[in-house]
C-alpha cells in the first residue's frame, strides 16, 4: 500500500513573545485512495513535552483547505489560544461517506485517516476532551453532524452559518452529485441532515458542547432555527445566536473568534505529556 508523507512548506509568522508554525501537509489518504493535502497550525511556543487539544476547521462548498488563511485571520485569532488547528481540504464532499458517488468518502477520511494521522504526528490530547470540530456553511453541516455521530471523539462542535437541513436549496454546489435526487434519495438527504439526527444524539450516553451562529440575512436562517428547536425541544444544551448578516466571509471571518473561544474553552487545557 502506497503510503506518503510530503511537508510542502512551513510558514513562520512571528508573535509577540513567541513564534508559531503553520505547516502545509501531504498525506495518503486510504479511504480515498490518494493523496491528501491539509494547514496545521502549530501553538505558539509549541513544546514536544506539553500535549494540545485540537479544533479540526471545516470550509465551505466550493471552498478548500486554504480558505480559513484568507488575510491572515485564522492566524491572528489562533495566536490568543493553545490549540492544534487543522484545516482539512473536504472538496465538495458534504464530509460524509457518499453513497451516490463512491470516490468521495470523505467521512471516512476524517475520522479513520486524518484524526489518527494528526494524533500520531502532533501531541494531541487524543480524547473527545481534546478535540474539537468547526466549519462553516457546508463546513458547518460537516462539523455538527460528525460530532452528532462520534460523541466518543470530539467534546466540543460548533458552525457559522451552517447546512443544518439538507433539503432546502437542494441546488446548492455538489449536493445532488453527493445525496442523488432529493426525492427519489429522500432518505439519504434526511439521514445526513443535523436537523434529524437530534433524536440520536438524545439517546447518546456522551453529547458534546454545541454552538452554533447564523446572519438574520442568511438564506439557512431557518435551517438553523429549525436546529435549534429540535435541540431545544428534547432538552440538549446549547447556544444558539443569531446575528445581523448574510452567507459572507465577512461575517465568518468576524465571528471567527467566538468560535475559538468556545472550543478552547471547553476542551481540556494543554498538559503536561507524562500526565497523559
Amino acid at each position: 500500500m502506497k503510503k506518503v508523507l510530503v511537508i510542502s512548506f512551513v510558514l513562520m509568522f512571528i508573535v509577540l513573545g513567541g513564534t508559531a508554525e503553520m505547516l502545509e501537509v501531504t498525506h495518503y489518504s486510504t479511504s480515498l485512495q490518494r493523496e491528501k493535502t491539509f494547514r496545521v497550525i502549530l501553538p505558539m511556543d509549541y513544546d514536544k513535552n506539553t500535549l494540545y487539544p485540537v479544533l479540526y476547521l471545516l470550509h465551505g462548498a466550493s471552498g478548500g483547505y486554504k480558505d480559513w488563511h484568507k488575510d491572515g485571520v485564522l492566524e491572528d485569532a489562533a495566536k490568543e489560544y493553545q490549540l492544534i488547528i487543522v484545516t482539512p481540504d473536504g472538496e465538495n464532499s458534504w464530509y460524509v461517506d457518499s453513497e451516490i458517488k463512491k470516490d468521495s468518502q470523505y467521512e471516512s477520511y476524517l475520522i479513520k485517516d486524518l484524526i489518527p494521522y494528526i494524533d500520531s504526528h502532533y501531541n494531541t490530547i487524543n480524547t473527545f476532551r481534546g478535540r474539537g470540530i468547526s466549519g462553516l456553511s457546508m463546513g458547518g453541516h460537516g462539523a455538527i453532524t460528525l460530532a452528532i455521530k462520534y460523541p466518543d471523539l470530539f467534546g466540543s462542535a460548533s458552525s457559522t452559518s451552517g447546512v443544518l437541513d439538507l433539503r432546502p436549496l437542494p441546488d446548492v454546489t455538489g449536493k445532488k452529485e453527493i445525496f442523488g435526487d432529493p426525492k427519489k434519495d429522500a432518505s439519504l438527504w434526511e439521514q445526513n441532515s443535523a436537523v434529524f439526527l437530534v433524536a440520536s444524539l438524545k439517546k447518546s450516553r456522551r453529547k458534546p458542547k454545541i454552538y452554533f451562529d447564523i446572519g438574520f440575512s442568511d438564506a439557512f436562517y431557518k435551517t438553523n432555527l429549525d436546529f435549534h428547536t429540535a435541540l431545544y425541544s428534547v432538552g440538549i444544551p446549547h447556544t444558539f445566536k443569531v446575528y445581523p448578516g448574510n452567507h459572507e466571509w465577512s461575517y465568518w471571518l468576524g465571528h471567527l473568534p467566538e468560535h475559538l473561544e468556545f472550543h478552547a474553552s471547553n476542551l481540556r487545557k494543554p498538559m503536561p505529556k507524562e500526565l497523559e
